[in-house]
C-alpha cells in the first residue's frame, strides 16, 4: 500500500523534478546526455546477451564498482555490463577507463521512468553500491524477479534514523534486497534492523582498488620541475579546507624553505576560486593546466584536471585527506596505498570510520583532534622521517590484510551470476 502511494507520488512530482534538472542544465551542472539518460529519453536497445546493471553514484563509489566490473568481465566474457552513475565527473572518470561496458547516467527514481528503463535494458542482476536505497528501483526490480544486491554497503546513523521513522514503509523496501555486503558492523546492524535478511561483513572493497594510473612522462616532467622540493598535498578538498590549509602553509614556510603545496579540489569547477583565494592571501599559485608556465616563486599547484590523483600521490611526501578538515566525513584514504606518502586525517572521518579506526590501531596514519594542529603535525613529520617510513609500512600491511578479506565478496557476486547464467 505505502509503496503504491510512493510510486504515484513520484510520478506526480516528475514534471517538477524535470524542471529542477533543466535548471541544472542551464547552470552547466547537467548536459544533454545526462538529461537524456536520467529521464530515459532513448529508444529501445536490442540486447543479445545477459546483462548486469551496476550503479555507483559518484566518483568514489564508481571507482570501487570498477573492481567488480573488471572481475566480472574477466570471468564472464559473454555478459554485458550496464554501468550507471549520477554525476558528470564520475561519468568522465569511468569513460576514461575504456572498459567493455555500456556507460550511462543513472535514471531518476520515478516509477514510470524505472519501468521504462527496465523494459529497455532487461537486466538479469542489479548491483547498487554503498548507500543508495531507491524505493522505485528496488520495488520494480523485485516485481520482475531480478536479484538486487548492495555492495560495499554503508548506512550512516543519520540515514538510519530517517529510514526508521518511516519503518512502515522502509521495511517493505529493505526486505526486497537479496544480499547486502557491508563495510563495517554498525552498517550490518542497521541494515538488519531495517529488514535486509542476508547481510555480511566482508571488509571494504576499496582495499581491492587498482592503483591510480600515472602518466610516466608527466611524472618525470613534474618531478624535474619540483626537484629539491618537499611536496604536501591536500586531496579531495571541500570549501573551507583550502583556507585552513593556506593558514597552515604560511606558518610552515617560516620554518621550511623547500616546500611545495598541491590542492586537488573534490570538484574541479572550484579550481579558479581556490586560485583566487591563494592570490588574496598574497601567495603564488598556478593551475595544473598552466603548469608549463610555472615560475620559481610559485609555491601552490591547483589541480583542474581529472584522473591524475596517482600522479600527485607519487610526487607527494605527505597527503592530507580532504573532507576531514570540515564536516564532510572524509574521503577514501586507501587510494594512497600504492604510494609512499603517509596520510594526515582531520577530525571528521565518519564516512570511513572503520578504516580510520584500523589505521589508528595499526599506527598506519596520523589523526588530528583539532584542525589547528595541522601545522604542528606536518612540522613534526618533516623533522622525523623515520616515523614517516614506519607509518607507510604499517599502512601497506593493513591494506594487504584487508584485501584478503574483501576477496570473499567477489566470490559471492560470482555465485549470483552463475545462478542466473545457468537459467
Amino acid at each position: 500500500m505505502y509503496i503504491f502511494l510512493y510510486k504515484i507520488f513520484s510520478n506526480f512530482l516528475s514534471f517538477f523534478i524535470f524542471l529542477f534538472f533543466l535548471i541544472r542544465f542551464f547552470v552547466s551542472k547537467e548536459n544533454l546526455q545526462s538529461l537524456r539518460d536520467k529521464f530515459v529519453l532513448y529508444k529501445t536497445i536490442r540486447i543479445t546477451r545477459k546483462l548486469i546493471w551496476i550503479n555507483a553514484v559518484s566518483i568514489g563509489e564508481a571507482k570501487t564498482a570498477l573492481i567488480i566490473v573488471r572481475e566480472i568481465l574477466k570471468k564472464n566474457p559473454d555478459i554485458n555490463i550496464l554501468f550507471s552513475t549520477s554525476t558528470i565527473s564520475a561519468f568522465q572518470v569511468i569513460k576514461s577507463e575504456n572498459l567493455r561496458i555500456t556507460l550511462i547516467h543513472t535514471p531518476i527514481d520515478i516509477d514510470f521512468l524505472i519501468k521504462r528503463f527496465l523494459r529497455i535494458w532487461n537486466p538479469s542482476l542489479v548491483i547498487f553500491f554503498e548507500s543508495e536505497i531507491w524505493p522505485n528501483v528496488i520495488s520494480n526490480v523485485h516485481e520482475k524477479k531480478i536479484k538486487f544486491l548492495i555492495c560495499n554497503g554503508r548506512i550512516s546513523k543519520k540515514s538510519f534514523k530517517k529510514w526508521k521513522k518511516f519503518f512502515f514503509f522502509s521495511r517493505n523496501i529493505f526486505q526486497k534486497v537479496n544480499f547486502c555486503q557491508v563495510q563495517e558492523y554498525d552498517s550490518y546492524k542497521r541494515f538488519k534492523t531495517l529488514g535486509v535478511k542476508k547481510v555480511e561483513v566482508n571488509g571494504n572493497l576499496k582495499f581491492l582498488s587498482a592503483q591510480p594510473k600515472i602518466n610516466n612522462k608527466d611524472f618525470i616532467k613534474l618531478k624535474t620541475k619540483l626537484k629539491g622540493k618537499r611536496v604536501i598535498t591536500l586531496f579531495s578538498s571541500h570549501e573551507g579546507e583550502e583556507k585552513i590549509f593556506i593558514t597552515c602553509t604560511k606558518l610552515l614556510q617560516k620554518k621550511f624553505s623547500n616546500l611545495f603545496f598541491i590542492i586537488i579540489p573534490r570538484h574541479i569547477n572550484r579550481s579558479n576560486s581556490i586560485h583566487n583565494l591563494i592570490k588574496k592571501n598574497k601567495l603564488n599559485s598556478i593551475l595544473r593546466s598552466d603548469f608549463n608556465k610555472i615560475k620559481k616563486e610559485d609555491t601552490f599547484f591547483i589541480v583542474d584536471t581529472f584522473g591524475e590523483l596517482g600522479l600527485f600521490f607519487k610526487l607527494s611526501h605527505l597527503a592530507i585527506v580532504g573532507g576531514s578538515l570540515v564536516k564532510k566525513g572524509g574521503h577514501n584514504p586507501i587510494e594512497a596505498e600504492s604510494f609512499n606518502c603517509p596520510l594526515i586525517c582531520g577530525p571528521n572521518m565518519q564516512n570511513f570510520s572503520e578504516i580510520a579506526d584500523k589505521m589508528k590501531k595499526e599506527k598506519a596514519g596520523f589523526f588530528l583532534e583539532n584542525c589547528n594542529d595541522l601545522e604542528k603535525q606536518i612540522s613534526y613529520l618533516l623533522e622525523n622521517p623515520k616515523i614517516i617510513n614506519l607509518t607507510i609500512n604499517n599502512f601497506k600491511k593493513l591494506c594487504k590484510f584487508e584485501k584478503s578479506r574483501s576477496i570473499i565478496t567477489l566470490k559471492k557476486i560470482q555465485n549470483f551470476i552463475d545462478e542466473f547464467d545457468s537459467t
